[in-house]
């Protein structure tokens, strides 16, 4: 069965909770076109530019934060692929200079997104999918701002996917990975 099939009979949330898809309309334009992709490269620079811009309303220079992250999320390690540990690493060389962030990370983004974005204030989260759960992004990261459960109880993700879709929507159960930011007290 195609994965358009497979979409069309799914039965999607009629309530997320979480940040309203508008907050990351802004973000539609940031478009991973490489070969091979940076999409931990790209969501790295979300999750930073929606902090910052939330916190101080001035936006940074969107080519200059890919480019300082690239160098510490894609390009650092000697293997193919990009982990959450490099997400999380990449993150914390860039907001080393602020220490009124900590970076986060786990596994089972079906526990942790629903429980990050239920308290005040929350920020969005990084989130791996994976091949191996049946991902239609197969390994690829995205920013997930929302979540909520369809009628049967099945949890979704609404996120920005860097491919130009800032409302997709994923099944919860083909991520495997998160990294997010929490102010510190």
């Amino acid at each position: 069965m195609s994965v358009v099939a497979n979409k069309e009979r799914e039965k999607y949330p009629e309530k997320w909770i979480g940040m309203p898809a508008s907050r990351f309309l802004k973000y539609r334009s940031w478009i991973n076109k490489g070969k091979p992709g940076i999409c931990g490269t790209y969501c790295s620079a979300v999750l930073i530019h929606d902090a910052i811009y939330q916190e101080t309303r001035k936006s940074l220079n969107r080519d200059v934060l890919l480019k300082g992250l690239k160098v510490v999320v894609d390009n650092l390690m000697p293997y193919r692929g990009t982990y959450f540990w490099d997400v999380a690493f990449g993150i914390r060389r860039i907001l080393a200079d602020m220490p009124e962030w900590k970076v986060r990370m786990g596994l089972i983004p079906e526990k942790i997104v629903p429980e990050v974005l239920s308290k005040k204030g929350a920020g969005p989260i990084v989130v791996g999918t994976n091949i191996l759960l049946n991902s239609q992004y197969k390994n690829h990261w995205l920013v997930v701002y929302a979540y909520g459960y369809n009628e049967e109880g099945k949890l979704y993700f609404r996120a920005y996917d860097n491919h130009g879709r800032y409302k997709a929507i994923i099944p919860a159960s083909q991520t495997i990975s998160c990294v997010w930011l929490e102010k510190n007290s």
